[in-house]
């Protein structure tokens, strides 16, 4: 019997004594008793402080507990934190560099205030010197390719955090590199470009990372006329995005009309993706079959299965909304989805889809 069978054999085991997967899962409850803030399914964290960056961001350093198996510079995780008595857990990339890790067992995680969150505003103060939290183990593709080149680097706003560690790992590593870089960083004022000096001195410290830093107040949103001035792309050139959801959309639009290859241009949406205007859909009816109910959309919605399913009083498992979590997983019988973060349309058949990014096309059962 292999190690595989034999796992999921003892998972069966569990799940049939317990109604969990684990052991570590139905302790729990009983081990955050005596270890506060311990999670079966995450790693347990120290924050060692708190630096504030500008008025609306801050970083966490983290010490990542010893089974933590470090990550590469562009990935993100998953911070789980307890807050009222209530789990709560929000994505962000790492904006340090993997060599910084190695040296000194620390990562920092680099935030922006949301005014209106849950989370955001309340961490800094909540997570003072040896403040838990929980990690996940680094996830995420948006990283370079050593095999590229040409790079160019657009950043808006808090995306320019993945960006500060492939930096600071590519200045760690000047001897070894010889990519040719060009970061555009847009901010919309002088006092939001966040690690300015930083940037700065990584470029006149590498003749080969050229940094344009556009304050929108007086350079305006990304346009071709930017494009033309600092990038001067060459065929091999690979353009990689974060930022703001419409920022990168944007983005994306004019490499495309400017006959970029699709498979040069790379990004990461902080985020769900907004939804395609042009979904083929016919309309939909939508039955949720364990719930024996029945949904009718128009064939100009664009409201995903986890909106459709919660406006009609359901609750389905969700997580992240975004499509990174997976905690939505649902399986679909039949019918056609348009997934939202991979552009694609299912088939017909059954599969696993994620309710968060799956638009209905046409008629479609589920399992919920």
């Amino acid at each position: 019997m292999t190690s595989s069978t034999l796992g999921k054999a003892w998972q069966w085991v569990m799940n049939s004594l317990t109604n969990h997967n684990t052991l570590a899962d139905y302790l729990e409850p009983l081990i955050n008793g005596v270890v506060p803030g311990w999670r079966a399914d995450r790693l347990r964290s120290y924050v060692t402080h708190v630096r504030n960056e500008n008025a609306d961001m801050y970083s966490l350093v983290i010490k990542p507990n010893k089974k933590w198996k470090g990550f590469e510079a562009g990935q993100y995780i998953e911070l789980t934190v307890e807050k009222n008595g209530a789990w709560m857990s929000r994505y962000f990339s790492i904006s340090s560099s993997p060599e910084y890790f190695q040296i000194t067992g620390l990562i920092e995680l680099s935030i922006r205030i949301q005014e209106q969150g849950r989370i955001t505003p309340w961490l800094p103060n909540a997570l003072k010197a040896n403040g838990i939290v929980n990690i996940s183990q680094a996830m995420g593709e948006f990283t370079l390719n050593p095999e590229h080149q040409n790079i160019c680097m657009i950043a808006g706003g808090s995306g320019i955090t993945p960006f500060r560690s492939m930096l600071q790992q590519l200045n760690l590593q000047s001897a070894q590199s010889n990519q040719n870089i060009t970061l555009m960083y847009y901010a919309r004022s002088d006092q939001h470009f966040l690690f300015e000096d930083e940037f700065k001195q990584v470029s006149n410290l590498n003749p080969l990372i050229q940094l344009n830093l556009m304050n929108s107040e007086y350079d305006g949103n990304i346009n071709q006329s930017h494009l033309d001035v600092f990038v001067k792309p060459e065929s091999d050139t690979h353009f990689y995005i974060c930022g703001p959801s419409p920022m990168i959309v944007l983005t994306r639009k004019l490499l495309q009309e400017a006959n970029i290859n699709s498979d040069h241009i790379h990004y990461e949406f902080f985020g769900p993706e907004p939804l395609s205007l042009d979904i083929q859909s016919e309309g939909a009816a939508i039955l949720f079959e364990r719930s024996n109910k029945q949904i009718e959309s128009d064939a100009d919605e664009t409201s995903t299965l986890l909106e459709i399913a919660e406006q009609n009083n359901l609750n389905p498992v969700s997580g992240c909304r975004m499509g990174v979590c997976h905690q939505c997983i649902c399986q679909k019988k039949s019918g056609v989805v348009y997934n939202t973060k991979t552009q694609t349309y299912s088939d017909t058949g059954a599969q696993e889809i994620q309710l968060c990014i799956s638009v209905p096309v046409n008629d479609v059962v589920l399992d919920l």
